[in-house]
């Protein structure tokens, strides 16, 4: 998604390096297109490009871009499925092969109708909202792509706000039902549409494709505690942290981000003092300034201070 997005924005005008920069996604990740990474990156990315665009409905110009096949075997699986039903079943089974951070499945299911729910594990805010709206309108489209009909869900359910303007959500989804404030992000088909048959549907290759995916190992999860301590790492290299600005980085406020750490009795003391404690002990430098500088403190002073505090018998 990071790559994706980065390559829409620039379509669209947006200079991807400079907000590559200013989401701070690191450049392994930029030059590896194929590598897991933290799911708020990409949030981080949407908000930044709302910005930068001061378009509310980005999500839904920028769905206007996507091709199918660009997510590659995940694609190719839903594509050479023989029914769009069957299609869905399967980028249920092998999201993974996308995020960790995501779950798509079935909310209810009755003789007319089956709804489906897509929801983040660890996200909050308005990166989270427009990610939402984008991978829902993808779902759509690529019903409609997937079996050249035109398709309209039967409604729209949206965890956001509603906006000032319903317009640009009814003509991205093709239905005027779209519900606003939903306690989970849903859309729903109608079951007779769910059994029209795909045009690209290949029997003997997806089942090809099937046993190969089925192959491929999860990534492991990245729990919440360890995104969180890989980004305040990241945080650390630009100088003095900030709970204001680690919050930014992970797309939530502040105190949503207090919230998470107190759930899972953490602190942001705490969590700063480790992290720059780990950080110490693989350094090795002479001037107070410099290690001031790479433990992320103000003044050297400080740093000093924690230094001693740690080398403490009773403080190991």
């Amino acid at each position: 998604m990071v790559h994706f997005l980065l390559a829409a924005l620039e379509a669209g005008g947006v200079d991807p390096h400079r907000l590559a920069r200013d989401a701070k996604i690191p450049d392994h990740v930029l030059r590896d297109k194929d590598v897991m990474t933290s799911p708020h990156f990409a949030l981080r990315l949407w908000e930044l490009a709302e910005h930068e665009r001061a378009d509310p409905q980005l999500p839904l110009t920028v769905v206007a871009r996507f091709q199918t096949g660009e997510l590659d075997l995940y694609d190719y699986l839903f594509t050479t499925a023989p029914t769009l039903r069957e299609g869905f079943d399967l980028s249920r089974r092998y999201l993974h092969l996308l995020t960790t951070n995501a779950r798509l499945a079935i909310e209810s299911e009755t003789d007319q109708e089956v709804t489906y729910s897509y929801r983040y594990l660890d996200a909050d805010g308005r990166g989270a909202d427009m990610a939402l709206q984008f991978s829902v309108a993808v779902f759509c489209m690529r019903a409609r792509a997937g079996t050249g009909q035109p398709i309209v869900p039967i409604r729209i359910g949206l965890r956001q706000r509603a906006p000032r303007s319903h317009r640009a959500f009814g003509e991205a989804f093709g239905t005027s039902r779209v519900d606003f404030d939903a306690p989970v992000t849903t859309f729903t088909f109608r079951a007779r549409d769910l059994d029209l048959p795909m045009l690209g549907a290949d029997p003997a290759l997806a089942r090809i494709l099937d046993r190969y995916a089925a192959t491929l190992d999860p990534p492991p999860a990245i729990t919440w505690e360890q995104d969180f301590r890989s980004l305040l790492a990241g945080e650390l290299e630009e100088g003095p942290p900030s709970l204001t600005a680690m919050a930014r980085r992970m797309s939530l406020s502040p105190r949503t981000l207090q919230r998470h750490l107190a759930e899972r009795g953490m602190s942001w003391r705490a969590e700063l003092d480790t992290a720059r404690r780990w950080r110490a002990s693989q350094l090795q430098p002479d001037d107070p300034a410099e290690l001031a500088r790479r433990l992320g403190y103000a003044h050297p002073r400080s740093a000093s201070r924690a230094v001693q505090r740690w080398s403490r018998p009773d403080d190991e």
